[in-house]
């Protein structure tokens, strides 16, 4: 009773501020809570059975459990940075980018999921579209209703495989900052 307490007490926090979410959600290493403003710069770690959906002006982020990412600005780039985990992103229209260990990408006004396990990189284009980099490489990605990759240590490859996220994930981010996902209209 005590722990089924305290997770809502959790989520009231959370959604108190906009940000949504339930377990543990750490902020640049301190756990969240009414307080908390997330923004460019912070890290993220959101630990096992836990999840956070929080959005920063125009740009909306959904994350699982086990995940870590960090939100960079280079210049005027703002930059996703996935440590490790799965990170659910809708952007507005501007100048963004997506890192991991082993790709970067180029969005603009895009939906995208990002997943990073073993050295391994699942990239969706879910709408929009994309520049992939990897291994002195480019991979333009232009999606109505999602295109994915795989990138490993040596190629990046195709597959028709959706990955652990969802089109009403999507719609529940686009919600968040008031669009609607463009395969519904």
């Amino acid at each position: 009773m005590r722990k089924f307490l305290f997770f809502l007490s959790l989520v009231g926090l959370l959604q108190a501020q906009g940000i949504t979410g339930s377990g543990d959600v750490l902020v640049n290493g301190v756990v969240v809570n009414k307080n908390t403003k997330i923004k460019y710069g912070d890290t993220i770690e959101v630990k096992a059975n836990s999840k956070v959906k929080f959005n920063i002006g125009k740009d909306a982020f959904f994350a699982k459990s086990n995940t870590k990412f960090k939100l960079d600005t280079l210049g005027s780039k703002k930059i996703l940075n996935v440590i490790n985990g799965g990170v659910m992103a809708v952007f507005s229209k501007g100048n963004h980018g997506i890192v991991t260990t082993n790709m970067t990408a180029g969005i603009r006004g895009t939906g995208t999921y990002t997943f990073v396990e073993d050295g391994k990189t699942y990239f969706c284009t879910c709408y929009g579209h994309t520049e992939v980099g990897a291994h002195l490489k480019t991979k333009n990605l232009k999606a109505t209703h999602h295109k994915m990759v795989w990138i490993t240590k040596y190629k990046i490859k195709n597959t028709t495989e959706m990955q652990s996220h969802h089109d009403y994930e999507l719609r529940s981010l686009e919600a968040m900052v008031g669009r609607v996902v463009p395969f519904d209209k």
